[in-house]
């Protein structure tokens, strides 16, 4: 689904457009700044904080398009729990262009 919100989905909404618009923004950032393994519950807080500094992203600007790429969805689990769980394999494939 990540990759479907990336290249809009091919159905033109305006709302998956801006969505793949976000995560596109948010993406290099995010693989520059993810850690090598092992990943606790710590590690959602460290990477989003590395990302915050090199972006200037914060709130919901910041997490929401990492949520859509790694989960594919508007909400779910708490983040800090399930990124270990994703791990870096997979959450570079997920932030990762098509």
């Amino acid at each position: 689904m990540g990759a479907a919100l990336r290249d809009g989905g091919g159905s033109g909404c305006p709302v998956q457009r801006s969505a793949a618009a976000s995560i596109s923004r948010t993406s290099a950032a995010a693989i520059a700044a993810l850690p090598q393994e092992p990943w606790d519950e710590t590690t959602w807080s460290a990477w989003t904080q590395a990302v915050k500094e090199t972006t200037g992203l914060k709130g919901k600007a910041l997490f929401h398009p990492l949520r859509l790429a790694l989960t594919g969805r508007e909400s779910g689990p708490e983040l800090a729990k399930l990124l270990p769980l994703i791990g870096r394999a997979r959450t570079l494939a997920r932030l990762s262009p098509p």
